[in-house]
C-alpha cells in the first residue's frame, strides 16, 4: 500500500515537472520570439504611418501593404515560431497565446479569413476567459476590416455581457470606436473612445486619443468640447508634432468675444511661424491661418496665405494639395472665377496624392473646369479673330507689329530675369532661395487671365495697364509657361549659370537675344489663324455656337448657376437663330424658368412646340412622362417587329406588311417607330419595285430629318440607284410601246430658289380648279443633282393621261419666268417611268414621248 502510495507521489511530481517544463520552454523560446517578432511588425506599422491631420485620424494605425511587404519575414516567422510552442509543449498554459500571435500574424498579412478562423478556434476551445475576450476582440477587427461589421456587431453584442478585464475592456471600447468610426457613427464613436481614454494608461495614446476626440468634435461643431480635448492633449506630453498640431487647432476653436481676441490669435500664430522649431510646418501653419480668416471672413487674406503656403511647402505634395485645392474652393465657390479655379483645381490634381478619399471627386470637377475654360475661350478667341478679319489690312499690320514687337521685348525680359534669378540662387547657395522667390506659385497676378487659346494682346492698352499693376504689386518677376514647375525652373537656371562664368558679359549679352522668334515668321503665322474667307468665318461662327451650346449645358448641369445658364442660352438663340441646338435648348430654357418665371418658361415651351412639334423635346415639354411611356411603348413595338421581321424573311410579306401598318397606326409617333417604317419600306421594295422603294426611302429621308435611320435610309437610297445604273449600263435603255397601262403625267422643273415648293403648289391648284373629283394624287421627287419632278398618278389610259397633259399645257400657270426654259412635261407608263427614274435623263423619253404620243 505504501508502494501504491509513493508511486502515486512520483507521478503526481513528474506532472506538475512537466507541466512547468513545458511552461517555460513555450513561454521563454518559441511563444517569446513569435511575440517579439509581432511587437516589429507593429513598430514598422507605426514608423511607417504619415498622420494625415487634414482628416480625423483614424484609432488605429493604417496598414500599408508595402510595409507589410518590408515585415513579411517577421510575419511568417512568428506564424512558424507560435506553432512550434503549440505542437511541443500541448500541455503548457501558452497554446491559446500562441494561437492568438498566430491569428494576429495573420490579420497583419491581410490573410483575413484564416485569422478570423483561429480567433474563433481560441474563443471555442479555450478555458481562459482573458485570452478568449482578447481574441474576440481582435477577432472583430478583423471583421471590420474585412468589411463584415454586421459580424463585428454580433461580436461586440456578445463582449457587451461578458465580464472584461481592464486591458480588454479598454481594447473593446477603442475596437467599438474603430467601428463606429468606419462607419462614420460619430455620435457613436465619441463616448466608446472617451471610455477608452480614461481607462488608457499610456501617455502618448492618452494624447492621440484627446487629439482625435478634439478633431471630432471640431468635425460636429462642438469647438468647446473640441477646445476641451485639445487642451487634455497638450496635458498628456505629446510627442512635437501632434503637439503642434494640437496647438494649431486649439487656435481654431477659441471662442472669441472681441477683436482684441482675434488680434491675439492672429499673433499667436506669428509667433509659431517665427518658432524655428516649426521651420518644417510653415505650409501647414499658413493653410490653417488661411481656414481661420475664412471663417471669420477675410476670404482676401485668406488666398494670401494660402500662397504662402504653396510658397513654403517644399517635401509635403499632400499639403501643397490642399492648399491648391482651397484656393480653387475659393474661386469656384466665392469669387465665381472659373478660369482661375480650373488652374488651382488642375495644380491640385497634379500634386495632391491619389489616395485622398476626395481625390475622384476633385478630378471630375477638374475636367468640368477644364472643359469649361475651354468652350469660353474658344468664344473669347473666335470672336476676336472675327473682329480681326474685318479691320482695314494697314490698321491690322499695325497691330500685328505692335504684338510682335512686345512679344519680343517680354521674351528678352524674360532671358534677362532669368539670369538676374540665377545669380541670386547662386548667392544664396540653396535652392530654398529659389522657392522663396516665387511668393505666387503661378507669377502672375490672380486677376490676370489664365494661359490658354486667347490672345491677351489683342487689347493692347489693357495689356500695358495690367503689365504696370502687375509690375507695381509683384515686381519684375520671370513670365512662363509651365508655372507649376516653378521651383524647378529655378533650379534649373541655377544649373544652367554654373556653366557660365559669371565674369563673361559678352556671354550674358549673347544669351539675352537667344530665341528670339522672327518678327516676319511670327506675324505670318498670326496672319493664318485669321479667318479672311467666307468659309473660315462660317467655321469660326460654328465654333462659337457649339461653345455656346456647351458652356450653357455646363452652366446647367455641372456647375448649377441657373442665371449664367440662361444667360448663355439665351445668347445662343439670339445669335444663332435656328440652330441646330434649338429644340434643346428652348427646353432647357423652359425647365430652368419653371423655377422662377413661370411666363417665360411657358413661352419658351409654346416656342418649342410651335417650332418643332416632332422633336423629342417637345413631346417632354407636353408629357413629362413621355419617355417613360415611350419605352413601355418601345417594348411593343419591338416584340411587333420581331415578328413581323420572321414573317419578312419568310417572304411572308402580306402578313409582314399588316403587322408593320398596324403598329404604325397605333403608335406613329414612337422612337422606334422609325424602325418599323424602314421594314415597311423594305417590304415594299419586294413587293412592287424599286420606284416604290426609291420613292419611299426618300419620302422617309425628307419627313424624317431627325431620326437616328436617316443615314441607314440615304446609304439603302444610294445603293438601290448605284445598282439599277449599273443595270440600265449593262442592258441599255429601252422604253416600252406597251401602252395598255396606267400612265403617270410627269413636271420636270430645275432645283433652284423656291421652285421645291413654288411648282408642286401650282400644280396642285390647278388639280383642285379642274379635275377635283378624279383623286389624282402628287408627289415631289428629286431626279438628279440638277432637277425635280411633279409626279401626278394615276390615269387609268393613255387617252386620259393625254387630255390631262393637253389642258395642262393650255393652262395660263405662271410659272418663273426666268427659268421656264429648263421646264419640261409628259406623260409616261409606270413600266416607263421606272426606267426613266433609274437613268436619271429625260432626253431619251422625250425623244420616245414625241414619236409614240404626239401626232
Amino acid at each position: 500500500m505504501a508502494l501504491i502510495i509513493l508511486g502515486a507521489c512520483a507521478s503526481h511530481k513528474k506532472n506538475i515537472f512537466s507541466k512547468t517544463y513545458h511552461n517555460t520552454t513555450a513561454r521563454y523560446n518559441a511563444y517569446y520570439i513569435a511575440k517579439e517578432d509581432i511587437k516589429e511588425v507593429e513598430a514598422a506599422i507605426v514608423d511607417n504611418h504619415n498622420n494625415n491631420y487634414n482628416k480625423i485620424l483614424g484609432v488605429f494605425y493604417d496598414i500599408d501593404s508595402s510595409t507589410i511587404n518590408g515585415v513579411r519575414t517577421q510575419l511568417d516567422d512568428a506564424i512558424v515560431k507560435a506553432s512550434l510552442a503549440i505542437q511541443r509543449h500541448e500541455n503548457s498554459d501558452w497554446v491559446f497565446p500562441s494561437y492568438y500571435l498566430v491569428g494576429k500574424a495573420r490579420y497583419y498579412g491581410g490573410d483575413f479569413v484564416n485569422a478570423i478562423e483561429t480567433f474563433k478556434y481560441i474563443n471555442k476551445n479555450s478555458e481562459d476567459k482573458n485570452i478568449r475576450h482578447r481574441a474576440l476582440v481582435a477577432l472583430m477587427r478583423s471583421f471590420i476590416d474585412y468589411n463584415e461589421h454586421s459580424n463585428a456587431v454580433a461580436v461586440a453584442d456578445y463582449l457587451k455581457k461578458e465580464n472584461l478585464n481592464k486591458e480588454n475592456m479598454r481594447d473593446f471600447l477603442l475596437m467599438k470606436a474603430y467601428l463606429f468610426q468606419v462607419r462614420e457613427d460619430y455620435d457613436k464613436f465619441v463616448p466608446n473612445l472617451s471610455q477608452a481614454v480614461e481607462i488608457e494608461t499610456s501617455k502618448k495614446k492618452k494624447a492621440r486619443y484627446y487629439y482625435i476626440l478634439g478633431q471630432v468634435y471640431q468635425h460636429l461643431g462642438f469647438e468647446g468640447e473640441a477646445y476641451n480635448n485639445y487642451k487634455k492633449c497638450l496635458k498628456s506630453n505629446p510627442e512635437y508634432e501632434l503637439s503642434f498640431y494640437a496647438k494649431l487647432n486649439l487656435a481654431q476653436v477659441t471662442e472669441l468675444d472681441k477683436k482684441v481676441d482675434l488680434k491675439k490669435i492672429r499673433g499667436y500664430f506669428k509667433k509659431l511661424l517665427k518658432d524655428d522649431k516649426n521651420r518644417e510646418f510653415v505650409d501647414r501653419i499658413y493653410y490653417e491661418m488661411a481656414n481661420f480668416e475664412i471663417k471669420h471672413n477675410d476670404p482676401d487674406l485668406a488666398v494670401e496665405y494660402l500662397k504662402s503656403s504653396l510658397a513654403s511647402s517644399v517635401n509635403n505634395p499632400r499639403q501643397k494639395g490642399y492648399a491648391y485645392l482651397k484656393l480653387g474652393e475659393l474661386y469656384y465657390e466665392l469669387y465665381k472665377d472659373y478660369e482661375l479655379a480650373q488652374a488651382y483645381y488642375d495644380s491640385t490634381v497634379a500634386v495632391l496624392p491619389q489616395d485622398e478619399e476626395r481625390f475622384n471627386e476633385i478630378k471630375d470637377r477638374s475636367q468640368i473646369l477644364t472643359e469649361f475654360v475651354q468652350q469660353l475661350q474658344t468664344i473669347q478667341l473666335q470672336d476676336s479673330l472675327l473682329v480681326l478679319s474685318e479691320m482695314n489690312k494697314a490698321d491690322l499690320q499695325q497691330l500685328l507689329d505692335d504684338v510682335v514687337a512686345e512679344e519680343v521685348r517680354l521674351e528678352k525680359e524674360r532671358k534677362r530675369y532669368a539670369r538676374k534669378l540665377a545669380r541670386q540662387t547662386t548667392t544664396a547657395g540653396s535652392g530654398a532661395m529659389a522657392g522663396r522667390a516665387f511668393a505666387n506659385p503661378f507669377g502672375i497676378d490672380e486677376n490676370s487671365p489664365t494661359e490658354g487659346d486667347t490672345w491677351y494682346f489683342y487689347n493692347l492698352a489693357a495689356v500695358s495697364s495690367g503689365r504696370s499693376q502687375f509690375l507695381s504689386k509683384w515686381g519684375n518677376r520671370l513670365l512662363e509657361d509651365n508655372w507649376r514647375l516653378s521651383q524647378k525652373q529655378a533650379i534649373s537656371i541655377f544649373t544652367e549659370e554654373n556653366e557660365v562664368n559669371p565674369q563673361d558679359t559678352t556671354s550674358t549679352v549673347d544669351t539675352d537675344f537667344q530665341d528670339v522668334p522672327d518678327t516676319e515668321e511670327r506675324i505670318a503665322a498670326l496672319m493664318q489663324t485669321i479667318p479672311f474667307s467666307e468659309s473660315a468665318k462660317t467655321e469660326s461662327l460654328k465654333k462659337i455656337e457649339e461653345a455656346y451650346f456647351k458652356l450653357g449645358g455646363i452652366y446647367n448641369f455641372q456647375l448649377e448657376e441657373d442665371e449664367n445658364a440662361i444667360q448663355t442660352f439665351e445668347k445662343l438663340l439670339s445669335r444663332f437663330p435656328g440652330s441646330e441646338h434649338e429644340p434643346e435648348t428652348l427646353y432647357l430654357l423652359y425647365l430652368i424658368y419653371n423655377k422662377s418665371d413661370q411666363i417665360k418658361s411657358e413661352n419658351h415651351k409654346q416656342k418649342l412646340i410651335e417650332t418643332y412639334p416632332k422633336s423629342v423635346y417637345a413631346k417632354l415639354a407636353i408629357n413629362p412622362n413621355y419617355r417613360e411611356e415611350s419605352d413601355e411603348t418601345t417594348q411593343r413595338l419591338q416584340k411587333l417587329f420581331k415578328i413581323a421581321y420572321d414573317y419578312y424573311l419568310q417572304e411572308d410579306f402580306n402578313q409582314a406588311k399588316l403587322l408593320v401598318s398596324r403598329g404604325l397606326q397605333q403608335y406613329p409617333d414612337n422612337e422606334f417607330s422609325d424602325q418599323l417604317k424602314i421594314l415597311g419600306i423594305l417590304i415594299d421594295g419586294k413587293v412592287e419595285g424599286q420606284y416604290k422603294y426609291q420613292y419611299e426611302l426618300q419620302k422617309f429621308i425628307q419627313d424624317n430629318p431627325e431620326s437616328r435611320f436617316l443615314d441607314y435610309a440615304n446609304s439603302l437610297l444610294k445603293a438601290s440607284r448605284e445598282f439599277e445604273t449599273k443595270e440600265l449600263q449593262r442592258k441599255g435603255a429601252k422604253y416600252f410601246t406597251y401602252f395598255d397601262q396606267p400612265h403617270f403625267f410627269v413636271f420636270v422643273y430645275p432645283n433652284l430658289g423656291g421652285n421645291s415648293e413654288i411648282i408642286p403648289a401650282l400644280i396642285e391648284n390647278f388639280i383642285k380648279e379642274k379635275y377635283a373629283d378624279q383623286n389624282l394624287k402628287t408627289g415631289n421627287l428629286v431626279l438628279n443633282e440638277g432637277f425635280s419632278i411633279v409626279l401626278i398618278n394615276k390615269f387609268e389610259t393613255k387617252d386620259q393621261a393625254m387630255n390631262f397633259y393637253d389642258e395642262f399645257n393650255k393652262s395660263d400657270i405662271k410659272l418663273p419666268e426666268d427659268e421656264k426654259i429648263n421646264f419640261e412635261n409628259f406623260v409616261i407608263t409606270e413600266d416607263n417611268f421606272q426606267i426613266l427614274y433609274q437613268t436619271r435623263k429625260t432626253e431619251n423619253y422625250i425623244k420616245f414621248f414625241n414619236e409614240n404620243y404626239k401626232p
